[in-house]
This record gives structure tokens, C-alpha cells and sequence, in this order.
């Protein structure tokens, strides 16, 4: 049985479940502590793949496609998705035409991947669609995406050096996979990010005597015991035992739970257990809870409820509604970096996002979804885009355009300053799919009971199993 054929068995029947809440970003391997640039410049710039003479599109007619596109946005994201959809429709001088289709979250989207790979047939396959850089790792595995870079660099259809210098470079390059291909592969392009923050209730800091929101994981402990008061039904913080905020936290204090090379996972390192204890800790003292339904934490932040919560910056619109529409009326509330001061003096942002990907199915229809990703990636139509669905713009340019956004949502202003200290999980791997359920296992298991040193011993083991069987 050939390699491919091996692979596509292989994701026919195991189809593991998203357990992403946001998401989770991909460049090689990133220790915590040095925090990749973003809206600085990086040496990361100086590995973009030179253009190349002539490509496998230069002779591509792209006129007349059609290009179905799977994506997860909803409600108002999705409307002011297809108005700028129509546009392109109405406006791109090859009668391109993409039909945008919601088609369920990370997940479902996932799961529908995995199994039209699995029947390899391109028919079924979406000529753009959307994954975090381990989902997209998984269908590579099989081969079935096309190279970005084959569009980026592309002397006819690509990006110009001056465009591509444009990208924050951090996140220009964190779709590229030193594991396919020669050993840089686009696997994605990214349209947009958003980063975990920590959400914090300033009229009620004040209240107990502080000024602003913690800077160190000993402040944090202190502030969230303050708040909490079963009589009054409060609490200090509400647990999401979503792997994103078991990576944010280990980062926080500028560690890391694998290998920079991308060779092993290391959850049994010091700072994975003192996070853990930390929070089983303050668990056991009744100081901060479990979110009790989903974006249960968000209603209780606005109802005065709960003091701090953790989460994607992308749902600052929906704490915004949940302040305004709250049972106490509205208050003084931000964001902040999670505490960081125990490990440095810089924070840690962990940065993630979904990118859009090319599935093989036609020279044309590929080429037409790349000339709708290099129209909406343009900076007017990312400034555009940043505005509709609160995810930061992923160009300097676009940024720029922001400004008058920028003062009038001062709360996103300071979140996006916040980019430049951003890192990333470990997405280089296609096994993190598996991985982050099993993260999220040992955390509810650690927060049951279970002995902490033994669960992370046996979350590092299966985790490097899932490693070695996700590499190619």
C-alpha cells in the first residue's frame, strides 16, 4: 500500500474532533519566551522563497471559475462576508464567481475535509477553505493541497516584494511548514488573527483596592480570592479548560511544552506543573470556578458576576454587548496581557488564528480561489474586514487605514498593540488536532483529582505518540 493511500486509510477512520474554541496559529516551533514579532520586523522576513521565473499558473486561464469557499462565520461576520464577496463577483475582470457557504464550525469543517480526502474525489472537495495550521498539516499529509507560494510568487498572478513585506512577518510566514514540499510549504494564507487577553473588570478592581489588573501570578491569586463570595455568588475567575488557555498560561510565565525543533512535547517540564498546580490550587479554594455553559463567563463578566475571564480577543464585541446588557448596568472594563512579571518583563501573547487553503481540484478553480484570497488580503479589504468581525488586520498598511477605528474602540487599540509579543502553539504538527483533546482531558482530569505528575506524564506520552504517527 503506497504512502498516499496509507494516509487516506489512516483519516478515513480517524476523525479526530476539533476541540479548539478560537483558535489556534503555525510557524516552526517557537519557544515561549522569545516571542515571535509581528507587527516588527523579523528575520522571519529573509525566508520568503525568492520568486521564482515562471510557475505552474503563469499559463492558467482563470476566466469563468467558480469557487466554492467553506467557511465558519456567522451572524453578522457573515453578512459583511458576503457583501464583500458580491463585490469581488461583481467587480474582478475574469468572472470569477465564489459562492461563500457557512459550513459549521472548525470542526464540522474538519470533519468534512477528512472525509472528502478520505474518498479522493476533488468534486467534493471546496476550492477554498478555512483551518488552523495543524487541520491544514492533516490534509497535507495526503497531499491534497496545492502550494501557496506557487500564487505568492507567481511573476504573473503574486504578491510583489513590496506587498509581501507588507505582512506583519511573524504571521506572513506562519502558514509556511518546514515538513512538506522541499521544506518550506505554504500551506495557508492568513486573512486575519486574534490573540487570548485577559478580560478584567476595572469598577470592581477599584472596589477591592487595586488599580489596574494583575501583572503577576501572585496578584492574580490575590485579586481572584477577593472576588470570590459564594453568598453573593461571585467569583474571581471562570476555567475554560480549552487547550488555548492551558498553552496561554504556560506561556505567561515564558515557558513552553515542546521542543523548539518540533521533535517532542514536554509536558512534564517545571513550569507545565507549577501552572497546573497553581490553578488546581486556587481551584480547591473556591477561588475561581468552571465556566458552566458555554460563553457562560461572558454573561457572568457583564452580570458583575466574575471578575477576570481568558479568551480570544475576536469576542470583544460580545463582551461589549454582555457589559451594556448586564443586570448592574454598564462599567469601566479591559483587557490585558495574562500575567507574565514572575517570568520576564515582557508579556506572552499567545496569537493564533484560522488561514484559508487551496484544496487541489482544477489549475483554473485554484487559481480562482488565489485571486479572491489576494483581493480580500488587499489592504483596503482587510482594514474592511478587521472592522466587521474584530479580528486584527494581518498587513501594516491596513493598520494604517485604522486609525480613526483605533481611537474610537480603544479597547481593540489595546489589544493590537499587544501583537508584537505574540507566540504560537504547537501547530507546526498535524497531530495537534489530537493533542489539544488530550490537554483538555488532563486538565478536567487534574482539576477531578487526579494526581498532577502522573496525568502530565501520561498526557507527554500520548502526545508523542500522536507525534510520531502525524509525521510524515
Amino acid at each position: 500500500m503506497g504512502k498516499k493511500w496509507m494516509y487516506l486509510f489512516v483519516l478515513a477512520v480517524l476523525v479526530v474532533p476539533l476541540i479548539m474554541t478560537t483558535c489556534g496559529p503555525t510557524p516552526a516551533p517557537t519557544k515561549a519566551p522569545e516571542a515571535t514579532k509581528a507587527p516588527e520586523a523579523t528575520k522571519a522576513a529573509e525566508a520568503t522563497t525568492p520568486p521564482t521565473a515562471e510557475g505552474p499558473y503563469e499559463g492558467v486561464d482563470p476566466t469563468g471559475a467558480k469557487v466554492l469557499w467553506w467557511h465558519q462565520h456567522t451572524k453578522e461576520r457573515e453578512e459583511g462576508l458576503q457583501q464583500m464577496v458580491q463585490e469581488f463577483n461583481d467587480t474582478n475582470e475574469w468572472g470569477v464567481e465564489v459562492s461563500a457557504e457557512y459550513a459549521g464550525g472548525y470542526s464540522e469543517i474538519y470533519d468534512k475535509m477528512i472525509n472528502a480526502i478520505a474518498a479522493d474525489d476533488p468534486t467534493l472537495m471546496p476550492n477554498l477553505t478555512v483551518g488552523y495550521a495543524n487541520q491544514i498539516a492533516k490534509y497535507q499529509l495526503t497531499e491534497s493541497l496545492v502550494d501557496m507560494d506557487e500564487f505568492v510568487d507567481s511573476p504573473k498572478w503574486g504578491l510583489t516584494d513590496e506587498e509581501q513585506a507588507d505582512f506583519y512577518p511573524g504571521i506572513f510566514e506562519a502558514d509556511v511548514s518546514p515538513v512538506f514540499g522541499d521544506g518550506h510549504f505554504r500551506m495557508g494564507f492568513p486573512p486575519n488573527r486574534s490573540m487570548e487577553m485577559l478580560y478584567y473588570n476595572q469598577d470592581w478592581l477599584n472596589e477591592l483596592g487595586y488599580d489596574g489588573p494583575p501583572k503577576t501570578w501572585a496578584e492574580f491569586k490575590e485579586m481572584v480570592c477577593a472576588a470570590s463570595d459564594p453568598d453573593a455568588g461571585t467569583i474571581g475567575y471562570e476555567i475554560s479548560t480549552d487547550a488555548s488557555r492551558f498553552a496561554s498560561m504556560v506561556f505567561s510565565r515564558h515557558g513552553t511544552y515542546f521542543e523548539e525543533d518540533g521533535s517532542a512535547f514536554t509536558f512534564t517540564n517545571d513550569t507545565v506543573k507549577e501552572t497546573m498546580s497553581f490553578i488546581k490550587d486556587l481551584y480547591d479554594e473556591g477561588c475561581i470556578s468552571l465556566i458552566a455553559e458555554k460563553y457562560g463567563d461572558q454573561t457572568d463578566f457583564g452580570n458583575y458576576k466574575c471578575l477576570f475571564t481568558i479568551g480570544s480577543s475576536s469576542g470583544l464585541p460580545y463582551y461589549d454587548k454582555a457589559v451594556k446588557s448586564g443586570e448592574q448596568g454598564e462599567f469601566i472594563w479591559g483587557v490585558a496581557p495574562l500575567p507574565y512579571m514572575d517570568g520576564g518583563d515582557k508579556p506572552v501573547m499567545n496569537v493564533y488564528g484560522a488561514s484559508v487553503t487551496v484544496p487541489k481540484t482544477t489549475p483554473e478553480q485554484e487559481l480562482a480561489a488565489w485571486l479572491f484570497v489576494k483581493w480580500f488580503t488587499q489592504p483596503e479589504n482587510l482594514a474592511r474586514w478587521a472592522k466587521i468581525s474584530n479580528y486584527f488586520p494581518v498587513r501594516d498598511s491596513a493598520a494604517e487605514m485604522m486609525s480613526d477605528y483605533f481611537d474610537e474602540h480603544p479597547t481593540y487599540k489595546s489589544a493590537f498593540e499587544l501583537l508584537k509579543y505574540g507566540t504560537y502553539e504547537a501547530q507546526w504538527c498535524a497531530c495537534y488536532e489530537e493533542v489539544r483533546r488530550l490537554m483538555n482531558d488532563a486538565y478536567n482530569a487534574i482539576l477531578d483529582g487526579a494526581d498532577i505528575d502522573a496525568t502530565l506524564t501520561q498526557l507527554e506520552e500520548d502526545a508523542n505518540v500522536s507525534l510520531a504517527e502525524n509525521t510524515p
